[in-house]
């Protein structure tokens, strides 16, 4: 049989008869609006009262706008030209409750009052937005009982239900409402069932059972097919919003928490969107930029040429990074590295790092290399002047204590080979005592030189010991008073231990000879928790700022890093100077009883 055809575009709402009860489901508040402005104008070019029940998503600023786009006078408001705009609270809720037959009767009197105006009917429509996924179950009630009270009557009423709060159930039971239900999704058209009017009474009472059984047939089987592709569809616009909606979350997850800072600018340089590690660095919130009005490029670059130069690289920058140096709420200045990239729409995305730390840490950095650098250089000067004072020594004191006995062994073979006639005993026993003495003194010389090396003490006795041993030499060689005392039973140390804390004590003894004006040095030792501790401590004219970071300090200071240990120095003016070494005491019994160095 012929079946009716299936219009598509505006027209599938606009051009129908009165006596028509029908749906649309839209996508976008868009779509809504291009469906209810021809909606309206088709009313009006047959003459028909209009009725617009306003809700979400659209405002009664919505609706009067798109009135205005009718062929309407401007000078003639919308209720004027016969479209009566109304709040869905007004209309469905007066009162406070939703009353169903006061609804129904509100209709009655306005399809009365059009009549009596002169119009030939009332088109109507209202939104389920306003009730979101509440009230379903009412809301089909309610169409349906609207349906049935203007049935045979000159009324249009067009019902339309937001996509996004339909299920494929509210879909279905909305076709089956409905003479006619069609979509409109970002533009485009699509009849779900073909269009019924809704007969008069006594039409209605002629119609051919048999012709209202094949149209039934007919229409459930295109209704069928055309439910299970919108099911589909609904299916998958619900999969993609929820990927959306994770994508989302997960984007503003990131945005929120990662440690950088993130900000939106307009073409003018105002803040539109920043993210919370942008305001606990600089220190305004988004609120406050708003509200109080803000300018954030100002306070954070003051100064005018600067803030040109920052304008600049805003307008300029193509995703390089560039430092500045940024003011923060608090009055601080920080070093901070930003990179710029130019959105579609010409905002200005803006990612920044707090380099400060970073910043001093280079510059730390690089100090302590050329301190390390002037340290080496120091250290192979001293290398070169030890070897070259041991070379000395060797050459001219024990080589001529070797070269005169060797003389003497010359002298006593050339005495023993004339015979032992020519030999007198006590010349012979008087040249014999000569060379044992010169091997004496080169003993003493190789033990001399050995000791100023490393001293034999040291390895011999342990640490503590050949500290008290050198200050009882420090006090013969300079004739300054030397004191050592302390409690340190059971200290146990390393090879490596032991001579860092005896070279930082050679090298504070000798600053205080060279430079303290000292008459009196103490030294003390004491086992402080897990710490050896070594204090020097003299009476001369306090260390200053400067010579604090000299490269004898320095080395002492990093002999002591090596162990883990560290060192503090104090000096008061004119009242000496205070050394304090701290040495972790890591080493055990086991440790000690293979390499003994207590």
């Amino acid at each position: 049989m012929a079946t009716e055809p299936r219009m598509t575009g505006p027209g599938v709402v606009a051009d129908t008869a009165l006596g028509t009860h029908e749906c649309l489901f839209y996508d976008t508040k868009e779509d809504l609006l291009d469906a209810l402005i021809p909606y309206f104008r088709s009313g009006l070019a047959d003459s028909q009262a209009g009725l617009w029940i306003v809700s979400e998503p659209l405002a009664l600023s919505d609706a009067t706008e798109a009135l205005r786009r009718l062929s309407v006078s401007p000078d003639s408001s919308p209720n004027h030209a016969g479209i009566e705009i109304i709040s869905f609270t007004e209309w469905y809720l007066a009162g406070g409750t939703f009353d169903l037959r006061r609804v129904l009767q509100r209709f009655q009197e306005k399809l009365a009052a059009a009549r009596a105006s002169g119009y030939s009917g009332l088109r109507c429509t209202g939104d389920a937005g306003w009730l979101g996924g509440r009230g379903r179950k009412k809301l089909h009630e309610y169409e349906t009982a609207l349906g049935r009270s203007l049935l045979g009557q000159d009324t249009r009423v067009l019902c339309t239900h937001p996509l996004a709060a339909c299920s494929a159930t509210d879909v279905l039971d909305a076709e089956h409402i409905h003479g006619r239900a069609a979509t409109i999704r970002t533009g485009v058209w699509r009849v779900l069932k073909a269009p019924r009017s809704w007969p008069s009474a006594d039409k209605a009472s002629k119609l051919d059972q048999h012709q209202l059984e094949d149209k039934v047939t007919d229409g459930t089987r295109t209704l069928r097919a055309t439910n299970e592709e919108l099911i589909q569809e609904i299916a998958e616009r619900r999969q993609v919003e929820a990927e959306l909606r994770t994508q989302k979350e997960v984007l503003q997850q990131i945005f929120d928490h990662i440690p950088v800072m993130i900000n939106v600018l307009d073409s003018n340089g105002r803040v539109l969107m920043v993210n919370r590690e942008w305001e606990c660095t600089l220190g305004w919130t988004l609120e406050e930029t708003k509200t109080d009005n803000v300018n954030v490029l100002a306070e954070c670059y003051p100064d005018q040429r600067y803030q040109e130069s920052v304008l600049e690289f805003l307008a300029n920058s193509r995703g390089e990074w560039k430092e500045l140096r940024t003011r923060t709420r608090d009055g601080r200045v920080i070093d901070t590295s930003w990179a710029v990239v130019r959105l579609s729409d010409g905002r200005v995305l803006g990612i920044g790092r707090d380099i400060t730390n970073k910043k001093q840490s280079d510059k730390q950095l690089q100090t302590t290399m050329s301190e390390l650098r002037a340290l080496s250089a120091s250290m192979e000067a001293q290398r070169e002047e030890e070897r070259s004072r041991i070379a000395r020594l060797i050459h001219d004191e024990l080589g001529s204590i070797l070269t005169s006995l060797k003389w003497d062994l010359g002298g006593l073979d050339k005495t023993l080979s004339q015979g032992p006639d020519s030999v007198d005993p006590e010349t012979l026993r008087n040249k014999i005592a000569t060379m044992i003495q010169l091997a004496d003194t080169a003993i003493e010389t190789v033990r001399s030189v050995a000791s100023q090396l490393r001293p034999s003490i040291l390895d011999d006795l342990g640490l503590v010991e050949a500290i008290e041993w050198q200050a009882r030499q420090f006090e013969a060689r300079t004739c300054l008073v030397c004191r050592c005392e302390g409690s340190y039973a059971g200290l146990r140390f390393s090879t490596s231990q032991s001579t860092a804390v005896f070279r930082i004590l050679q090298e504070s003894l000798t600053n205080i000879l060279r430079h303290a004006r000292a008459t009196r040095v103490d030294i003390r030792m004491a086992r402080e928790a897990a710490e050896f501790v070594l204090e020097i401590r003299d009476n001369g004219k306090g260390i200053s700022g400067t010579e604090k970071s000299g490269l004898g300090i320095l080395g002492m200071k990093e002999r002591a890093r090596l162990l883990s240990g560290r060192i503090e120095i104090q000096g008061t003016e004119g009242k000496g100077t205070t050394i304090i070494v701290r040495i972790p005491i890591t080493v055990q019994v086991a440790d000690h009883e293979a390499n003994p160095h207590r």
